[in-house]
């Protein structure tokens, strides 16, 4: 028997395979294919009260920026179409939006631009049964999120970068309801236990920084009871890439050396240095030459408690009373002055929904610990190098702590209204189409808030 299964590993496998996949207890093959229209639009108005930017000052961007408005409108139309446990689902987004200046602007930045995008684009095969295995397999583009707890902090796992270990908020496009993940690529979702253990396989496409067209296989999963809620995940950042070169970039910026160094008092000893800023010491021979990567495997964890049932029903909402917690570290590995330290690339969130009798849909208060030395990802933007743009300095250390106030009110089916204010890492696009690299909250005094009303037709 033991040398029948080793023959025919292969086939059991694939058997095994078509197993879980087949539809279980699928409906009858009707041919009758249905169809949903939804249409929503918005408005946002806020303003950045108070924040700095190291770019500035200049003809159009301030130094320290305050009261700056902050509009967004858009209008997104989606057509679904499904065939028994297949569908699609198509989409188009018009954005308008006005630059981030703050000052007296370039004339470029005092007109209303329009962004045409693309929010979903996605063909959806489910299969299986709630019984036992189920899932759904995804491709094109689509929002993903895994932590639904991260109403504006959190969702590290994608959201993050590895070397450099910025973080975001905001995209520099949308400004609210943006705490997920814009994806191109697949997905494979299985849930088991009736839906109570979840696993996700995901295969998405680097489009934003280079190189481009790399791929990051990933996987997250949670596990979830009336009283608690885990989760865990790994993402390869640039692990599949058809120019692997590229991920190591032989730049002077991007090049370390270690070696031997003698001081005035004769004392040798072994350091690293940048290869554009030698040491004063006198340099007695060189040990190691090395580039950092843009390759490098991020890991998360987190969890909830659900106490919510422990509210009166009449006043209880369906998320209240909800704490929760995320961690991750970006970048696994280390690597000499920018990286050698793996807690300063661990940012870590907690939350917490507060009850509000039903005044609202949910209330939710966010803060986040995170002491990178850095923050600006300049060489990063422009340059495509896997450094940080500034050495240490006291200023940096001002962001260590993030936080943000989410509430959400549903007025009817058709009118929702959002409300948002925060101190995280929030980034803004210019007339030039460059997001900020910088966060213009960095500090603790610096903030902004958002109103937006959703109008919606399902």
């Amino acid at each position: 028997m033991k040398k029948f299964f080793k023959a025919s590993r292969p086939e059991w496998l694939l058997v095994g395979l078509l197993a879980v996949l087949a539809p279980v207890d699928a409906p009858a093959e009707t041919g009758d294919v249905s169809h949903k229209l939804t249409v929503k639009s918005f408005i946002d108005f806020g303003h950045l009260v108070s924040g700095d930017n190291p770019y500035g000052p200049g003809a159009s961007i301030d130094a320290h920026p305050s009261m700056l408005p902050l509009n967004r409108t858009g209008v997104t139309v989606i057509q679904e179409s499904a065939l028994n446990r297949f569908d699609v689902s198509v989409g188009l987004t018009g954005l308008i939006w006005w630059p981030y200046g703050g000052g007296i602007t370039d004339p470029i930045e005092r007109v209303m631009n329009v962004k045409p995008m693309i929010p979903i684009a996605r063909a959806r095969w489910q299969f299986g049964s709630q019984a036992s295995v189920a899932g759904a397999f995804l491709v094109g583009t689509f929002p993903y999120k895994y932590n639904p707890d991260a109403k504006d902090l959190g969702e590290y796992l994608y959201r993050g970068g590895t070397y450099p270990g910025f973080l975001t908020s905001t995209e520099g496009w949308l400004l609210m309801n943006r705490a997920s993940n814009y994806s191109h690529g697949a997905l494979l979702s299985l849930s088991q236990m009736n839906g109570k253990l979840k696993h996700n396989f995901s295969l998405f496409m680097e489009t934003q920084y280079y190189p481009v067209g790399d791929f990051s296989p990933g996987y997250d999963f949670s596990f979830t009871q009336k009283w608690f809620e885990i989760g865990g995940g790994v993402v390869l950042n640039h692990y599949l890439s058809s120019r692997p070169s590229a991920l190591t970039p032989k730049a002077a910026d991007n090049t370390y050396i270690t070696g031997h160094v003698k001081d005035s008092a004769g004392t040798v000893s072994e350091i690293t240095w940048l290869s554009n800023s030698p040491p004063t010491d006198t340099i007695k021979d060189t040990v190691k030459i090395g580039h950092w990567t843009l390759k490098g495997a991020k890991v998360m964890a987190r969890a909830a408690l659900n106490l919510g049932s422990l509210l009166p029903e009449n006043i209880r909402g369906s998320e209240d009373l909800r704490i929760f917690t995320e961690v991750a570290i970006l970048g696994v590995k280390d690597y000499p002055i920018y990286y050698n330290d793996r807690t300063r690339r661990m940012p870590i969130m907690a939350g917490i929904n507060l009850p509000t009798a039903k005044l609202l849909d949910v209330l939710s208060l966010q803060v986040e610990y995170y002491k990178s030395l850095y923050n600006d990802i300049q060489q990063f933007n422009v340059n495509s190098l896997p450094v940080w743009q500034t050495a240490t300095t006291d200023s940096v250390t001002r962001d260590d702590w993030k936080w943000s106030i989410y509430a959400k009110k549903s007025v009817n089916k058709l009118v929702t209204v959002y409300a948002q204010a925060a101190d995280d890492h929030f980034r803004l696009t210019d007339g030039h189409y460059k997001v900020s690299s910088v966060p213009l909250t960095s500090s603790l005094s610096d903030w902004y808030y958002l109103i937006r009303l959703e109008f919606a037709l399902r």
